[in-house]
């Protein structure tokens, strides 16, 4: 499904529909060039789930973690750096921290290979259309999430 977004509350709008329909064991693949909106995405989203501190990119610390509505754990990482990187006893190490958990995966291309069928995937690409405007491309097998996105935007 495509959606085109003009500004930064249609991000919100989508964000919101987002936080009504992830739960633990959700992986949320999030693509798109850099400064394409991935991790202004994110914050939006962890404001819906209730997070409480200050949201902040993973690109220099891999992952972050945070607490939300009702105790969920939420994981956001940014695996850019680790791209080119032979390590598979490492991602054993992430791979903990992502069970029972909300994961959200920038650059995700080199762990989603790791990710088994107890995940449920939502592919999430972002496409930088010019300073307001962003084509969100969203891909999984969620059929409420999509009926709520048709619902807002279509």
């Amino acid at each position: 499904m495509e959606v085109v977004i003009q500004n930064l509350n249609g991000t919100d709008r989508l964000a919101k529909i987002f936080s009504q329909h992830v739960k633990p064991n959700h992986c949320i693949l999030l693509t798109g060039e850099l400064a394409a909106g991935k991790t202004t995405f994110t914050k939006q989203l962890l404001k819906y789930l209730d997070v409480q501190e200050p949201v902040t990119s993973p690109t220099f610390v891999i992952l972050n973690e945070y607490l939300g509505r009702g105790g969920l754990k939420i994981n956001h990482m940014d695996s850019y750096r680790l791209l080119g990187l032979d390590f598979t006893e490492e991602w054993d190490q992430y791979l903990d921290e992502f069970a029972d958990s909300l994961n959200i995966i920038e650059w995700p291309d080199i762990i989603a290979k790791y990710l088994d069928a107890k995940y449920e995937l939502i592919h999430l690409t972002i496409t930088f259309r010019d300073e307001e405007t962003r084509l969100f491309t969203i891909e999984t097998n969620n059929q409420a999430l999509l009926q709520a996105i048709r619902k807002e935007f279509l």
